[in-house]
């Protein structure tokens, strides 16, 4: 997921996030191991009561909407910037009869009433995050709250240095994310960090995955480039068990504030 980029002049960026997750929805569940890990530690800081009426922005294939069916919410709203992604959810996932689908950028369609919103491994596309958390506070009824995981700056920081391009994604440091936290009204209640090594075979294969799960860079590298990219990669970053990457994950839970 190469970050951070320039802010993209829309519809431009967003029309090609769109392809880049419509043309990998088939592959996404099987490369997205790093993210089902994620939703998985994302859902264990939602507490009991669980909310009843929720919003789950990009949601994608599914990954994290599962944790929040098992919790048997009274209302679901599935939300993802790609069609073709909800489609596959309904088709390769059960959902209650009653659940609703809002497909769209979240950072510009009308956002309905809940009382959580939440998202796993996607708060990193916003291009406008303080303005956007801002809408989502708006949205949360009183006493309600918003959960998040996302990237940090330092993932995949080796990657992205030797191939020295910018991607889709902006990745905020910590600290970035609390001040638009708290700037857009909300009380921080839980926020978890942790890194990852991860593993793969040879820098093609990495190259590879990052493309199945729609993270791949904004710019197209010419072949020989791609060859020089991949024999620096192998490289400087090869051990016994392969190539390395590093990813730095964060996880927030927080309440609608009561100013």
């Amino acid at each position: 997921m190469p970050g951070n980029s320039p802010h993209s002049s829309e519809p431009d960026f967003e029309q090609r996030v769109i392809e880049s997750f419509s043309k990998h929805v088939k592959t996404y569940d099987r490369h997205a191991q790093l993210q089902r890990s994620m939703a998985e530690r994302l859902a264990a800081l939602i507490p009991n009561p669980f909310p009843q009426k929720i919003l789950e922005i990009g949601c994608g294939t599914g990954v994290f909407t599962r944790h929040l069916l098992a919790r048997s919410p009274s209302t679901i709203i599935l939300n993802d910037i790609a069609p073709l992604m909800i489609e596959h959810l309904k088709n390769h996932l059960e959902v209650p009869s009653n659940s609703k689908f809002l497909a769209g950028n979240a950072e510009r369609i009308p956002i309905p009433k809940v009382k959580l919103i939440a998202g796993n491994a996607v708060f990193q596309w916003f291009q406008n995050p303080q303005n956007t958390l801002q809408r989502f506070h708006s949205a949360i009824e009183k006493k309600g709250y918003l959960a998040f995981s996302t990237f940090g700056p330092k993932t995949l920081e080796e990657f992205r240095s030797t191939a020295q391009f910018q991607g889709p994604t902006h990745l905020h440091s910590q600290k970035r994310w609390k001040t638009f936290l708290t700037q857009a009204g909300f009380e921080l209640v839980t926020f978890q960090t942790e890194t990852r090594q991860i593993f793969f075979q040879n820098t093609q294969i990495l190259i590879k995955n990052l493309q199945q799960i729609g993270a791949a860079p904004l710019r197209i590298l010419k072949s020989g480039e791609l060859r020089q990219l991949i024999r620096d990669y192998d490289r400087e970053y090869s051990s016994s068990q392969g190539v390395y990457t590093n990813w730095e994950l964060f996880y927030f839970f927080a309440r609608k504030g009561t100013g």
